[in-house]
């Protein structure tokens, strides 16, 4: 069935959705930095199982993801199943992967564009989830290069990648003042590569934009933004609990290394008689 632009194909049942989904993509808003959509043809292929949808994308997918978008094809695969309320947001996801890509003419580095589709489909719950993720609030750090082997990865560290990831990219659209991206995905479109389109946009290079995201993400989900995150109580029982351990683990260390020296040591670490 077709809506404007939009080939949409589905199986027996699914009819009403694809139509829903197909007049949702016809008329999406325009994306950050880029515009309208543009005036080429889209097919949308509603996958009803797992395996319809390995089948439709090769196999080339980790487990846990549910959509994918060929822009040279123009063509988008979506898992349909009982989970039709996120169906809309995943939609919008796939097609800033089309629009990013027509843009470019060429393919971004792997963050930029998770991160950028992400932006583009308002999925602030990844930023929430973000603000309540512990690693990330007392320190480990995923650079640019972490964050692109990390996107298909296992879900966990894939779900911590791709919030990472528009945190990159929101730090570029506020660089950019009123005109958000649109500089940069110019440069990008122009350019051969990431570092050339930033220093060209931003006049950094792509290593010291990485430093200052590093720094912008310390202090916006640092351990403060945590303690706020998860409410001050359960913040100082995880800090105490935390401290507990580390002094339990000092202390074993301690009496393995006295017996060790072949010293004993009693059960009881108080006074004998």
């Amino acid at each position: 069935m077709t809506v404007g632009r939009v080939t949409a194909v589905a199986w027996p049942g699914q009819g009403p959705l694809a139509v829903a989904l197909a007049q949702a993509a016809d008329r999406t808003p325009p994306f950050p930095g880029i515009g309208p959509l543009p005036d080429h043809p889209i097919r949308l292929i509603l996958a009803p199982t797992r395996a319809r949808f390995d089948s439709l994308t090769g196999g080339r997918l980790p487990r846990w993801s549910e959509g994918a978008a060929f822009p040279e094809a123009g063509t988008i695969v979506l898992l349909a199943t009982r989970r039709s309320s996120r169906l809309p947001g995943a939609l919008r996801h796939e097609l800033a992967h089309l629009v990013l890509r027509w843009r470019l003419g060429h393919p971004p580095p792997l963050w930029f564009d998770e991160g950028y589709a992400a932006f583009a489909a308002g999925e602030w719950d990844r930023l929430d989830a973000l603000g309540l993720n512990w690693q990330i609030a007392r320190g480990a750090r995923m650079d640019l290069a972490d964050m692109d082997r990390a996107l298909r990865s296992d879900e966990a560290d894939a779900q911590t990648a791709y919030a990472l990831a528009t945190t990159a990219v929101l730090l570029l659209n506020r660089w950019g003042g009123a005109q958000g991206l649109a500089p940069l995905i110019g440069r990008l479109a122009e350019l051969p590569t990431f570092d050339a389109a930033v220093r060209a946009t931003y006049r950094v290079t792509e290593g010291e934009f990485e430093a200052q995201w590093e720094r912008d993400v310390a202090s916006r989900y640092g351990l403060l933004s945590w303690a706020g995150a998860v409410g001050l109580f359960w913040a100082l029982l995880a800090l105490l609990l935390v401290s507990l351990v580390g002094i339990r683990r000092r202390r074993d260390r301690a009496r393995k290394a006295r017996l060790d020296e072949g010293w004993t040591v009693p059960e009881d670490d108080g006074p004998t008689a």
